[in-house]
Protein backbone atom coordinates (compact mmCIF):
# COMPACT_ATOMS: atom_id res chain seq x y z
CA UNK A 1 0.00 0.00 0.00
CA UNK A 2 2.76 2.38 0.94
CA UNK A 3 5.59 1.11 -0.70
CA UNK A 4 7.88 4.33 -0.13
CA UNK A 5 7.51 3.80 3.75
CA UNK A 6 8.54 0.53 4.03
CA UNK A 7 12.05 1.12 2.18
CA UNK A 8 12.54 4.39 4.16
CA UNK A 9 12.53 2.14 7.15
CA UNK A 10 9.84 3.93 9.14
CA UNK A 11 9.01 1.27 11.64
CA UNK A 12 6.14 1.74 14.78
CA UNK A 13 8.80 1.77 17.61
CA UNK A 14 10.18 5.15 15.06
CA UNK A 15 6.58 6.38 15.23
CA UNK A 16 6.00 6.00 18.49
CA UNK A 17 9.01 7.68 19.53
CA UNK A 18 8.32 10.73 17.82
CA UNK A 19 5.05 11.04 19.08
CA UNK A 20 6.62 10.75 22.87
CA UNK A 21 8.98 13.50 22.12
CA UNK A 22 6.52 15.46 20.48
CA UNK A 23 3.96 14.86 23.52
CA UNK A 24 6.75 14.95 26.37
CA UNK A 25 7.44 19.03 24.80
CA UNK A 26 3.98 19.85 24.47
CA UNK A 27 3.51 19.32 28.12
CA UNK A 28 6.54 21.63 29.36
CA UNK A 29 5.01 24.24 26.63
CA UNK A 30 1.34 24.18 27.57
CA UNK A 31 1.93 25.52 31.48
CA UNK A 32 4.50 27.89 30.26
CA UNK A 33 1.97 30.13 28.06
CA UNK A 34 -0.21 29.25 30.49
CA UNK A 35 1.83 31.25 33.05
CA UNK A 36 3.37 34.12 30.42
CA UNK A 37 -0.28 34.93 28.77
CA UNK A 38 -1.59 36.87 31.70
CA UNK A 39 1.93 38.30 32.14
CA UNK A 40 1.96 39.71 28.27
CA UNK A 41 -1.52 41.48 28.67
CA UNK A 42 -0.79 43.05 31.70
CA UNK A 43 2.10 44.87 30.00
CA UNK A 44 0.24 46.18 27.01
CA UNK A 45 -1.90 47.68 29.70
CA UNK A 46 0.99 49.08 31.49
CA UNK A 47 2.31 50.53 28.12
CA UNK A 48 -0.96 52.16 27.48
CA UNK A 49 -1.34 53.38 30.79
CA UNK A 50 2.42 54.74 30.57
CA UNK A 51 1.36 56.38 27.04
CA UNK A 52 -1.78 58.23 28.76
CA UNK A 53 0.81 59.23 31.51
CA UNK A 54 3.39 60.70 29.26
CA UNK A 55 0.61 62.67 27.06
CA UNK A 56 1.56 66.53 27.14
CA UNK A 57 -1.68 68.42 29.09
CA UNK A 58 -2.38 72.10 28.30
CA UNK A 59 -0.96 74.62 30.40
CA UNK A 60 -2.93 77.70 29.68
CA UNK A 61 -6.25 78.78 31.44
CA UNK A 62 -8.90 78.77 28.54
CA UNK A 63 -12.37 80.78 29.21
CA UNK A 64 -15.70 78.94 28.65
CA UNK A 65 -18.69 81.37 28.18
CA UNK A 66 -22.26 80.00 29.48
CA UNK A 67 -24.79 79.30 26.88
CA UNK A 68 -27.52 81.43 28.76
CA UNK A 69 -28.89 84.68 26.96
CA UNK A 70 -29.93 86.66 29.61
CA UNK A 71 -26.57 87.33 31.14
CA UNK A 72 -23.78 86.46 28.33
CA UNK A 73 -21.12 87.99 30.60
CA UNK A 74 -20.56 85.12 32.72
CA UNK A 75 -17.68 83.18 32.11
CA UNK A 76 -15.95 80.16 34.20
CA UNK A 77 -12.29 79.56 34.06
CA UNK A 78 -10.93 76.57 34.04
CA UNK A 79 -7.80 75.56 36.63
CA UNK A 80 -4.20 75.15 35.87
CA UNK A 81 -3.93 71.26 34.88
CA UNK A 82 -0.11 71.72 35.63
CA UNK A 83 -0.48 72.16 39.03
CA UNK A 84 -2.30 68.99 39.71
CA UNK A 85 -0.19 66.79 37.93
CA UNK A 86 2.15 64.77 40.29
CA UNK A 87 5.98 65.18 39.80
CA UNK A 88 7.78 61.91 38.99
CA UNK A 89 12.10 62.15 39.66
CA UNK A 90 13.96 59.48 37.78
Amino acid sequence: MFPNIARSGLTLPKVLTGVQKTLNIANQIIPLYVQVKPIIKNAQSAFSVAKELLAPTPAKTENISLSEPSNPNTTIKKQDVSLNNPVFFL
